[in-house]
């Protein structure tokens, strides 16, 4: 029994051998801030929207600008402000995916250790079994391999980590040795794909762009619809118009099939998510009953072992199925224009 209460507190003390003496934590939320922050693409967004807020601003105070000088500062602003937020959304889903990385990766040295732990394990009893003749040397060969492997396994997750580490500390600005603290509950997918469809022409910069092409074309082809302007000027805004509402037509299009993507992957990734809590509370309920069973001593200290080694694996697909479904709504985020997470991006 002792033996098998020892082996409880492998996955934190294996997350602790993963997290340096001096590694500080972040929690998702304050990796995102610090991302927005630090970030290039953002500042450079913002930085533009002033530019083009200010131009737009002396624009409108030139009692000599022109109505399609007017609407052009206008549509450069529109566009500068899309374009901050679109570049918000870009990197809170960058920083998603580089924290659940993270997060998944420290996961994944606690369960390589409890693997270890019961590769190790495995071993000694073959070498009982093999000294009273009820194993093989092949038996024991065997189990020897499978610790090397899992051994080599451990390695792996725990170079993984630092590669992770670092991958969020360029995001963030965050200290070399961070680590993630968790993951953050999931928000409810309750916005209809249809209500998410709707206004994607003022969201996207794509479509955005498109949209304003389309009613600056309608503008110089109301402007040239007269008397006094050449038969030619009229028809070639007309062609621009026309070039224009296709281009904004497939804009559209495009837009909404990504849209549809990202949103069909976002709902999967939730009930993966559902499916896989469950899993979790079911292998911990075995887990549980396993422990009176040992109690009581119906099972041995290697079948509670190995139902504990059941849990965390089942932990970890947990993990992994909540990161999925962190990144997918990051990346249904961007492609509604708006944000999904609750984390950031306005």
């Amino acid at each position: 029994m002792t033996n098998a209460l020892g082996l409880l507190c492998l996955p934190l003390a294996a997350a602790q051998s993963a997290t340096p003496n001096n590694a500080a934590t972040t929690s998702l939320n304050a990796a995102v801030q610090a991302s927005l922050s630090a970030g290039a693409d953002v500042r450079t967004a913002q930085a533009n929207l002033d530019k083009a807020a200010a131009s737009l601003k002396a624009t409108l105070a030139d009692p000599s600008a022109l109505v399609a000088a007017q609407l052009q500062a206008q549509q450069a602003a529109d566009l500068a402000a899309v374009q901050l937020q679109a570049a918000r959304l870009g990197n809170v889903q960058n920083t998603v995916n580089a924290y659940t990385v993270l997060f998944t990766a420290q996961k994944e040295v606690a369960l390589s250790t409890l693997q270890v732990q019961s590769d190790t394990k495995n071993q000694q009893v073959v070498q009982v079994k093999l000294g009273v003749k009820n194993a093989t040397a092949l038996d024991l060969k065997n189990a020897q391999s499978s610790l090397s492997a899992s051994t080599q396994n451990l390695a792996d997750a725990g170079a993984q980590v630092n590669i992770a580490a670092q991958k969020l500390v360029v995001l963030t600005g965050l200290p070399a040795a961070t680590r993630a603290s968790g993951l953050p509950q999931i928000p409810a997918l309750k916005a209809s794909q249809t209500s998410l469809v709707a206004g994607l022409n003022k969201r996207l910069p794509s479509v955005v762009q498109a949209q304003q092409a389309t009613d600056l074309a309608q503008l110089n082809v109301t402007l040239a619809d007269n008397d006094f302007t050449p038969a030619q000027t009229l028809s070639s805004a007309r062609v621009t118009l026309a070039n224009a509402q296709r281009t904004l037509e497939s804009a559209g299009k495009n837009a909404t099939t990504a849209l549809s993507s990202a949103y069909q992957a976002a709902a999967n990734a939730q009930q993966l998510f559902g499916v896989a809590v469950q899993k979790e509370a079911n292998a911990q309920t075995n887990y549980q009953q396993n422990q009176t069973r040992l109690a009581s001593g119906l099972i041995s200290s290697v079948d509670l072992l190995a139902s504990q080694l059941t849990l965390a694996q089942a932990q970890q697909n947990r993990v992994a199925a909540q990161a999925s479904a962190l990144n997918t709504l990051a990346a249904l985020s961007v492609a509604a224009g708006t944000d999904l997470t609750g984390i950031g991006g306005r």
